[in-house]
Parts: structure tokens; sequence; C-alpha cells
């Protein structure tokens, strides 16, 4: 299982940051395509503490407090959905895309 900010070696010249913004009803955007080595910040505009972990329970982030962000660096193992509560479960999905080819 990975907790927190999870870090793994990558070549960080080719790697992006997306954000996601959770909400107190979703995640915007609810989807995201990355690849590895990038990095998802999660910020926490939801008004209350939240927690985001992927759906098939292999990682997830410490608690986040409201008006607080998280940050973690994606992992083959993280694609997929992922989820957390507020007043009802809200879920997003992270889809590895392959890195374009460099000549």
């Amino acid at each position: 299982m990975f907790f927190g900010s999870v870090s793994f070696t990558a070549d960080t010249a080719l790697s992006e940051e997306h954000i996601v913004i959770i909400l107190a009803s979703a995640y915007f955007p609810e989807h995201i395509d990355v690849q590895i080595g990038d990095t998802v910040r999660f910020i926490n505009e939801s008004g209350q503490a939240h927690a985001v972990s992927g759906s098939e329970g292999l990682w997830t982030t410490d608690t986040i407090a409201a008006r607080a962000e998280a940050t973690v660096h994606f992992q083959p193992e993280m694609a997929g959905r992922f989820h957390g509560w507020s007043d009802r479960l809200i879920e997003g999905r992270l889809d590895l895309t392959r890195a374009p080819l460099i000549n």
C-alpha cells in the first residue's frame, strides 16, 4: 500500500503536473490522462478534510485539510478510478497514456 506523497524515480524533464480540485461533491477534472512520473496535485476546496484513495486500495493520500493540498507521483499501479468521501462517495479517474517517442 502507498500512503501520503509517493515518490518514485522518473525522468522529471518530461514529467507534467496535473491539478485535481476536490469539491464538495466532485473532483475537477474528473478524468486525467497521465504518464509515469507525472505528479497529481489534489487541492482541497471542499470545505472539509478529505482523503483520496485508489479504488483498488493500492494508494491513498494522507487526510488533506480544507484549503490544503497533497501531491502524488503517478505510477502504473495507480491507474484507474480513485475516490473519496464528502457528503457522499465521489470518484475520478487516472488513465495511463503512453509517453511520446523522442528521437
